[in-house]
């Protein structure tokens, strides 16, 4: 049985204990690993820049995706087996909606299984905005599974 399994990554801690988890249950069933990056693009720090909310003078879509391509690569090669099927997908993502971009992901891609980090959202904040994990568990087409990690801060900064 072929089995395929989206990990979305932001550099987080509880995403890379999620491609670990991914990385294990491939190494059981088979199958081939997606991993992806959705591309946001960074708000200038400039005080016109941060007050409209647009991107540094310098940034490009280009650059985006090569970052978000370098993260994947370093995920993959701190717990990937090089005999593993994998797959990297680098996506621009729509404004404050990755969980649309993650879905429409795996329906194109017919994605059996979602492994994805939970970012630690408090109860109260949770409830209020919801967090990305929580609304992808409720629209997608197949199993999700998301792994919390109990040492992550809540609203823990990404590792780059």
């Amino acid at each position: 049985m072929t089995h395929n399994i989206l990990v979305p990554l932001d550099g987080s801690r509880s995403a890379q204990k999620a491609l670990e988890h991914a990385c294990l249950m491939q190494r059981a069933d088979g199958g081939t690993l997606h991993l992806l990056h959705i591309v946001e693009p960074p708000v200038a720090v400039d005080h016109l820049g941060a007050q409209t909310g647009s991107t540094p003078l310098d940034y490009t879509p280009e650059k985006g995706h090569e970052k978000g391509e370098s993260l994947l690569q370093s995920a993959w090669s701190q717990v990937g087996s090089p005999s593993s099927e994998v797959h990297f997908h680098v996506e621009d993502n729509p404004p404050g909606r990755p969980e649309r971009t993650i879905v429409a992901l795996a329906e194109a891609l017919d994605i059996d299984t979602i492994v994805m980090g939970s970012r630690g959202l408090s109860d109260l904040k949770g409830l209020v905005v919801g967090s990305v994990s929580h609304k992808v568990s409720h629209v997608a087409h197949c199993t999700v599974i998301t792994l919390h990690v109990p040492d992550a801060e809540p609203g823990d900064a990404p590792v780059r």
